[in-house]
């Protein structure tokens, strides 16, 4: 007798959880990666202007425990362009086999969200490449404006992470360990990475 209303409770949550899935999403006249496939820098204006206006979200805790790991002696570069290897002490471990991965796939993606060449350079990494001492290595987004005017810039991965979900049309972006930040703040940087 007991499973009648459970049989019936669980029926009624999946009926809901249906209704969920199949509920439309109110309409939001504003501009969005959904309803543009590649961004122009008019876009974009739209973009920052409703960033800017907007209430933020609220900020979201992300993970807050990893398990330590050995790090190596060093870490090896293996530039993109000329092929070439660079080698780095193991501080730089982490960096170059999870960050600069992040940095690329990011990069990539914001070049596809735009309608404009946005670029990562990394080449003062590679001691081959640079016409700097690999010691000052830094990422640079490297961004064609409509107006054929390169905007080149030092940017960090949270800097990618940040114009990335932007261009997405959120209001916040995902920080490294998965917690969630407005993105209002950051505006200003916003037009600084794109040259506007």
């Amino acid at each position: 007798m007991l499973y009648v209303p459970l049989i019936l409770i669980a029926a009624a949550a999946a009926a809901g959880a249906v209704h969920y899935m199949n509920r439309k999403e109110p309409e939001n006249p504003g501009i969005s990666s959904e309803t543009v496939v590649s961004l122009s820098m008019d876009q974009i204006e739209l973009l920052l202007a409703r960033l800017e206006k907007e209430e933020p979200p609220e900020p979201r805790m992300g993970a807050m425990c990893y398990a330590p790991m050995m790090i190596p002696d060093s870490a090896e570069y293996i530039c993109p362009v000329c092929g070439e290897k660079t080698m780095y002490g193991g501080g730089m471990y982490a960096y170059m086999n999870h960050e600069l991965d992040a940095a690329r796939r990011l990069a990539e993606s914001i070049n596809t969200s735009t309608d404009f060449s946005v670029v990562l350079d990394e080449s003062s990494f590679c001691e081959f490449c640079s016409v700097h001492s690999v010691g000052s290595a830094v990422l640079v987004l490297r961004v064609a404006g409509e107006n054929g005017e390169e905007t080149a810039t030092s940017v960090s991965v949270d800097d990618l992470r940040k114009l990335d979900s932007f261009l997405k049309g959120s209001l916040y972006w995902v920080t490294s360990n998965d917690g969630q930040e407005p993105l209002q703040r950051h505006a200003g940087r916003m037009r600084e990475l794109l040259g506007i």
